[in-house]
């Protein structure tokens, strides 16, 4: 038996990092029994709220395929990770299998693996301090474009609340419970 911890004790970014962890756990099990959609889209899930929980730490704007894209990115080069990178394009293409279809059983389970060492990767991102970020000068045209994308709200941007329970849940409740 699981226990959830307490919504009101978790950050953002900690909220985030629960419920990529949880879907990745939910993405082996859809596997397991067989549901390559379902699969599918809780492994790119995962990948997508790790990657949300690091730009929350940081403080940077996440809404978006192509925001979270951006981060990936720009800490892969900043951070000369370029390894992040490759790991990327597996949950990116879990994405796709969801719509396409395109993946078989074993195809899928390198996929999941590799999403799972790249949620990994993000988790000790996101337990490092935030580095300090250069001077926008110093970045390359595509970097600084980067990070512009991610230090400037959207414009359709709407005020966050403060109740993060709005957030889906950590632990699926139970049945009894809706």
């Amino acid at each position: 038996m699981t226990t959830t911890p307490s919504t009101g004790l978790l950050s953002y970014s900690d909220r985030y990092a629960a419920i990529g962890a949880r879907l990745l756990r939910e993405a082996q099990r859809e596997l397991d029994l067989g549901d390559f959609v379902q699969s599918s889209e809780k492994a790119w899930g995962a990948a997508a709220h790790s990657i949300k929980s690091v730009a929350e730490k940081w403080g940077w704007y996440h809404q978006g395929h192509y925001r979270l894209r951006a981060v990936v990115e720009f800490i892969g080069y900043h951070q000369d990770m370029g390894h992040l990178i490759d790991l990327y394009w597996a949950p990116s293409g879990l994405h796709s299998n969801y719509y396409e279809h395109e993946f078989d059983g074993d195809t899928l389970q390198r996929a999941i693996n590799t999403t799972k060492t790249f949620v990994g990767e993000m988790e000790k991102i996101r337990a490092e301090a935030v580095p300090a970020l250069p001077p926008p000068e110093s970045l390359s045209r595509a970097q600084g474009r980067r990070l512009r994308l991610l230090t400037t709200a959207p414009r359709d941007d709407a005020p966050r609340s403060i109740d993060i329970s709005l957030l889906p849940p950590v632990e699926p409740e139970p049945p009894e419970s809706r």
